[in-house]
């Protein structure tokens, strides 16, 4: 027998339900039976690894295991018996084979573990997994000394968990051992108000300290639903609370019982009236707690860099970091809180584009005739299958990708792991692939895609589930496959990855913002159509200022039937940024204009000012404006501080919810104009 201990990565063995069927109350009671997910067992090896058990389809001599069919949330026992005594212990967890993908986010709960039949005095564990499919938690293990980024305990708290949970010597000799443990959905947790009045006298924190006087109706959160909590100051010594210093909407530990779900605030009640309110964000300041600011001074804008910052509706921009008019305050007896607590979700879809991109589809509210969709609602780990079908066969490709559509922000850190490529209903070959993001927003995996001829190393969203990018491929599917194509369907995994950690950089010293307000920059207008004619970001790795000294960059380039880069002309008038002021870039057509586009995909300024800048207000961008020919002056734009460098968003389909300015798509010599007012600059 091998004393290696191996990691489990098997998919889940296929279970055989035999029924033996007498008359037809046995077909109805056969045909009621939950449908089983799942399988639990006892991962085990004892201390001379002759003993082991791992449900891997290998036998093991003298070792009977009773697992459990898993049908869901529940109560469930588990055990091994040895025919020769297992001696002490090397290794026991208990595993459900395949339960990230089957049953994610739910959590374990070990109850009693028995030893030859006797109880034995069991610690807290965690649940977690090493693979990203195999739930488990860990009972006795050497090898971790630490919990790992994604352990999760049904309580909310993991500071108290351990990765040993049993004395070792209570395994000394062991006939059998059994696990009694329940599975759960959902977390036990608690939602309620944080307050402080005006004073500090009358408070509310659920911090097991009493306050004296102050009546809390907390709420026991059971799952995504609506739910009321509330604070009676009546019977503090005051008999009420006078002015707000603080207040605020927290579920104690929803990171953990509840992770990426969000809160919507539906009414706020002072004194038993309604009051005014706008729409705040959720959030957490430690990760553990998941809250939604009410009033809090010192927090005075939405923290869009935080990347726990969120909104149940997709959107931030609108969000307000206070959401009452203190004055409201200036009394309180009662103060209740109606709000829904969501579940969070996003949409994986197939990005496609035949070769003579007469079949498209890009899940960016446009329709595409001919093409119909079946997407898949994305609510975490697990396996998903999304399809094309097409009206007219799509002949060839020119770019195929998977794409969760808002997934760096909903799910962050995740992976992306291609399980199979159907076309025309047959099994293709398909090499590993890379998970990504072009815009920091939507995650993808590009199947085929002649534009990146390479995996994009030096980018920090390119990861990799099994933690190596260095055996994928840019191009994972045989380019042949597509050239008929009646339907495609993708059947992936999605995994869970560890979100990145928010940026601990420090604020500028007082020299380092005078060196960057001394600083000359530059900026750059940028754009891209509808059928991919563009001028990239001036720092863009493929296509920027600096690749091929600047062939792409100096030209619209647009691409011809057979995928090769055209010149489409256009003439370029970019800005260099010396001082305080307003300047202006733009592009003027050539005589193809933009072909036969009736739309853009992006239209934007890219630059060198480092978003940090702009962050802690070092440098002010305003007054943006854009013109279309002879068109009227629209003022609109988004201040885009997501990647390294500045960039002000005109038109940005990728992460705009609408358009929002107007247009005529240009023809030839048509000048497009951007404006903008920078201030901060010393000369």
């Amino acid at each position: 027998m091998t004393r290696k201990f191996s990691l489990l990565l098997a998919l889940l063995t296929a279970l055989t339900l035999t029924v033996s069927c007498f008359g037809t109350a046995a077909i109805a009671e056969a045909a009621e039976a939950p449908e089983v997910l799942d399988t639990a067992y006892i991962m085990y090896a004892d201390s001379s690894w002759t003993n082991q058990y791992w449900l891997d389809g290998n036998e093991y001599a003298g070792v009977t295991a009773t697992n459990a069919d898993i049908t869901g949330p529940g109560d469930y026992t588990v055990g091994l018996t040895f025919e020769n005594e297992a001696q002490g212990l090397a290794f026991t967890a208990l595993g459900i084979k395949t339960g990230e993908k089957t049953l994610p986010n739910h959590f374990i709960r070990i109850n009693e573990i028995r030893v030859n039949g006797e109880p034995i005095e069991v610690a807290k564990g965690y649940t977690s997994s090493d693979d990203g499919v195999e739930t488990r938690m860990n009972i006795y293990t050497e090898w971790v000394s630490e919990l790992p980024a994604d352990a999760r305990s049904y309580d909310g708290y993991v500071d108290d968990a351990d990765c040993i949970i049993v004395d070792k010597e209570d395994f000394a000799s062991v006939k059998s051992v059994e696990i009694d443990f329940s599975l759960l959905k959902y977390g036990e947790d608690t939602a309620y108000i944080m307050y402080a009045d005006g004073t500090w006298e009358r408070q509310y924190w659920l911090d097991g300290n009493a306050y004296d006087g102050v009546a809390a109706t907390n709420a026991e959160i059971t799952g995504p639903g609506d739910y009321t909590v509330g604070l009676d100051f009546t019977g503090t010594g005051y008999g009420k609370a006078a002015d707000l210093a603080f207040m605020a909407l927290g579920i104690k530990h929803g990171e953990n019982t509840y992770p990426g779900m969000m809160i919507e605030i539906r009414d706020i009640r002072v004194n038993g009236e309604s009051i005014a309110f706008t729409k705040g964000y959720t959030s957490s300041d430690d990760g553990i707690e998941t809250r939604m600011n009410i009033y809090n001074e010192w927090v005075p804008e939405v923290p869009v860099q935080d990347a726990s910052v969120r909104s149940f509706d997709g959107v931030v921009e609108d969000a307000s970091a206070q959401i009452v008019d203190k004055t409201l305050f200036a009394e309180v007896t009662t103060v209740e809180i109606d709000f829904t607590l969501h579940a969070v979700t996003d949409t994986a879809y197939i990005m496609f584009a035949d070769s003579a991109w007469a079949n498209q589809y890009w899940l960016d509210g446009n329709e595409y005739a001919g093409v119909t969709a079946k997407n898949a609602t994305v609510e975490g780990p697990g396996t998903y299958t999304v399809g094309l079908e097409f009206e007219n066969e799509a002949a060839g490709v020119a770019f195929a990708g998977l794409g969760i559509k808002t997934g760096e922000k909903t799910f962050p850190g995740y992976f992306i792991d291609i399980k199979e490529i159907k076309v025309n209903g047959e099994a293709i070959e398909v090499a590993k692939g890379y998970t990504s993001s072009d815009d920091s927003v939507e995650t993808r995996m590009n199947v085929y895609n002649e534009w990146v001829p390479a995996v994009p190393t030096d980018d920090a969203s390119v990861r990799s589930f099994d933690g190596s990018v260095d055996d994928a491929a840019p191009i994972i599917v045989d380019k042949d496959a597509f050239a008929a194509v009646k339907s495609i369907e993708i059947t992936f995994d999605y995994i869970y990855g560890e979100p990145p950690a928010a940026s601990t950089e420090p604020p500028y010293t007082e020299e380092e913002a005078a060196a960057v307000k001394a600083a000359d920059y530059n900026a750059y207008i940028g754009l891209q159509s509808e059928n991919y004619i563009f001028r990239n970001a001036w720092n863009d790795t493929s296509y920027g200022k600096d690749v091929e000294d600047g062939a792409y960059f100096n030209q619209l380039t647009g691409w011809d039937e057979n995928n090769e880069a055209v010149s489409y002309g256009g003439t370029f008038a970019d800005a260099a940024i010396t001082k305080d002021g307003t300047y202006s870039v733009s592009v003027t057509t050539g005589e193809k204009g933009f072909g036969s586009d009736t739309v853009f995909h992006l239209l934007f300024v890219s630059t060198d000012i480092p978003s940090k800048a702009v962050k802690e207000g070092v440098i002010t961008i305003s007054d943006v404006t854009v013109k279309f020919g002879e068109g009227r002056t629209q003022e609109y734009g988004e201040i885009n501080t997501d990647g390294e460098m500045l960039q002000i968003d005109i038109l940005n389909d990728y992460q705009q919810s609408s358009e929002p300015v107007s247009y005529t798509m240009p023809g030839a010599d048509t000048t497009i104009t951007i404006s903008f007012t920078v201030a901060g600059l010393t000369e």
